[in-house]
């Protein structure tokens, strides 16, 4: 469904029988003829778009499957016929969940890609990531969900946005219990969600790190810290680590600080972890969840970026969008 193809020689032959018929009338009536043509295929498109709204109309109105597959059936020619008409992006965005919805789910995940690929600026590739990232959760390829989700959360465009914070909700969730369903994603645990505390003051604490040291927020201030929740039982925290060592080794010496929220429940796990790949930050091990619980923490890794006033200001990243965060803030610390 690579648009472009079918549509532009569609599009060459217009403009070939506009000049044809032009060149034909010329001492008569080429601007009328001209102007009859143009307009008549504007228009042709535009009914088009307008029999597909109907339909969507109807579908919401209703639900019945007759109007998804006619739905399915009238998008599909018209990508193909019309790939650079104004709204193909909604179009795109109603074939693909339309298909989702018919448990056609592969078949959606195409749809959406290749909208979010072919037409990265357009308005509807801001919900289509969200249904991109359920349709892979839907399908359990959850690793191709999660930098859709981020993506969302983290992207200056869109995050803050309602769309950004059911990723967030989604990312806080235990990978195997997402099942693309996103009512699933409303927590039944009381209390705010992670992205609830962003540009809010961090909830300081006062406790004993491993090495049987004060361990308080408070003393860090002036710096960017990054709370990690974590253990050495979750499996994302574990393939997460490597990132989170690469980008402490990088800023440590530019004002960045780790603490290591470890919810292990004993100390010799958790040592011989920090031994054996050489973490340099400190840790506390929260066995009992009081520090967990003061964050509202629902799944693991969970982790709050503070800048040097104290205040929250990103939740939650993983992969290459914490290293970008991370030197977006020390570098604004640095300045101030």
């Amino acid at each position: 469904m690579r648009p472009g193809n079918r549509g532009i020689a569609m599009y060459r032959w217009s403009c070939f029988v506009i000049v044809f018929i032009g060149l034909v009338v010329l001492n008569s009536c080429v601007s009328s003829t001209s102007f009859n043509v143009t307009n008549s295929t504007s228009i042709r498109d535009d009914n088009a778009y307008a029999e597909i709204k109907a339909i969507a109309k109807k579908l919401e109105n209703s639900g019945d499957p007759v109007f998804y597959e006619r739905l399915i059936e009238k998008s599909k020619v018209f990508i193909e016929e019309h790939p650079k008409y104004r709204q193909v992006d909604e179009v795109y965005y109603l074939l693909g969940i339309s298909l989702i919805a018919l448990n056609r789910t592969e078949e959606g995940i195409q749809v959406l890609d290749e909208l979010i690929r072919y037409y990265p600026s357009a308005d509807y590739v801001e919900p289509s990531l969200l249904r991109l990232g359920l349709a892979y959760d839907k399908v359990g390829e959850h690793d191709k969900a999660d930098p859709l989700y981020e993506k969302l959360v983290n992207h200056t465009k869109y995050r803050g946005g309602s769309y950004a914070q059911a990723a967030g909700q989604l990312l806080e969730q235990e990978r195997n219990a997402r099942t693309g369903e996103f009512a699933n994603a409303s927590a039944s645990n009381s209390g705010p969600s992670a992205s609830h505390f962003i540009n809010k003051a961090a909830l300081d604490f006062q406790v004993t790190g491993l090495k049987g040291e004060p361990l308080s927020l408070s003393e860090y201030r002036g710096q960017v810290v990054l709370l990690d929740f974590w253990a050495t039982w979750c499996g994302p925290c574990i393939v997460e680590m490597p990132n989170v060592k690469r980008t402490y080794a990088k800023y440590k010496d530019q004002k960045f600080e780790i603490i290591g929220i470890s919810l292990d429940q004993s100390m010799a796990p958790l040592e011989e972890y920090i031994a054996s790949e050489g973490l340099a930050w400190r840790q506390y091990l929260d066995s009992n969840g009081r520090i967990a619980n003061m964050y509202n923490v629902r799944s693991i890794p969970s982790t709050f970026l503070i800048d040097g006033t104290g205040i929250i200001r990103r939740v939650n990243l993983r992969g290459s969008a914490l290293e970008t965060a991370v030197a977006e803030l020390v570098r604004e610390n640095l300045e101030n």
